[in-house]
């Protein structure tokens, strides 16, 4: 099982990129592998646990601020989320992605693969309904290189 997760509150502007993409992809289901999943993961937390289990791979997309021009994409592994992890989670509720990762591997079995497409945005933290125009022109980028990474290799 893929399972594609989409991360974000489409309440608060560019944040929800993950969700949008993911609701694309929703739409364009007759064209996904049937051992595709994809689900709207909203503002999940600790729940990412959950969404991580039985699937042998999982690809999420996210927003991420500070790593690059506004609406660029970037493609990260496990090893560079564990890089990025802090050391110490001082309170669940401020329990970020790289956190949950890291705790999944010591509580669960982890996917073969594990992979984030995070689109740089701008606003995450004003109540906005709606992606911005830089953000928004990331959305079919993003979209080819997940159907790249789960298009079936030859041999297989």
């Amino acid at each position: 099982m893929i399972r594609i997760l989409g991360c974000g509150s489409p309440l608060v502007g560019d944040d929800g990129i993950g969700v949008h993409i993911a609701n694309k992809l929703m739409e364009m289901r007759s064209e996904l592998p049937d051992n595709v999943e994809v689900i709207d993961a909203g503002v999940c937390g600790l729940e990412l646990l959950n969404f991580m289990e039985n699937a042998k791979k999982i690809i999420i997309i996210d927003a991420v601020k500070g790593a690059g021009d506004i609406g660029s994409v970037h493609r990260f592994g496990i090893e560079d989320i564990k890089r990025a992890a802090s050391s110490n989670v001082i309170s669940i509720h401020d329990t970020g992605l790289a956190d949950v990762l890291c705790i999944a591997e010591h509580v669960q079995e982890m996917p073969e693969t594990l992979t984030i497409f995070a689109i740089e945005v701008e606003e995450t933290d004003k109540i906005s309904i709606g992606i911005s125009d830089k953000v928004e022109a990331s959305v079919d980028e993003v979209i080819s290189m997940i159907l790249d990474e789960i298009k079936p290799k030859q041999g297989s």
